[in-house]
């Protein structure tokens, strides 16, 4: 049971470090060469907690990896799509269209095909 909970918080972490990429991108400046951009990043609380999300999605997907299969793995991965959008609509006030939202049920419908054969 707990190897699925840890693939599930894989998926949670790698939608959280996105999200925390995002908001801490605002603040760095992309136009002042890669000094500027690095000092950007490390001086970023949400950056860096961004990269440190990545660091634990990784470390717990490759437990995941070892416990399931790769193809299980990674289609269960792929809800972290729908996950995003979520985010998008919340977080960032985004306007998601119609054929988005055709595309990511057609990506959980594709999830829930693959897991039940």
């Amino acid at each position: 049971m707990i190897k699925y909970f840890v693939l599930l918080a894989s998926v949670a972490m790698t939608v959280a470090a996105s999200t925390l990429l995002k908001l801490g991108s605002a603040a760095v400046d992309f136009d002042g060469g890669l000094g500027a951009i690095f000092k950007g990043y490390i001086s970023s609380p949400l950056i860096v907690a961004g990269f440190a999300s990545y660091a634990l999605a990784a470390l717990l997907w490759v437990y995941c990896l070892a416990n399931f299969d790769l193809g299980y793995a990674t289609f269960v991965a792929s809800i972290q799509y729908v996950m995003l959008l979520a985010v998008a609509i919340a977080v960032f006030h985004e306007h998601i269209s119609v054929l988005k939202w055709l595309g990511s049920l057609l990506i959980m419908v594709g999830v829930f095909c693959w897991l039940k054969g």
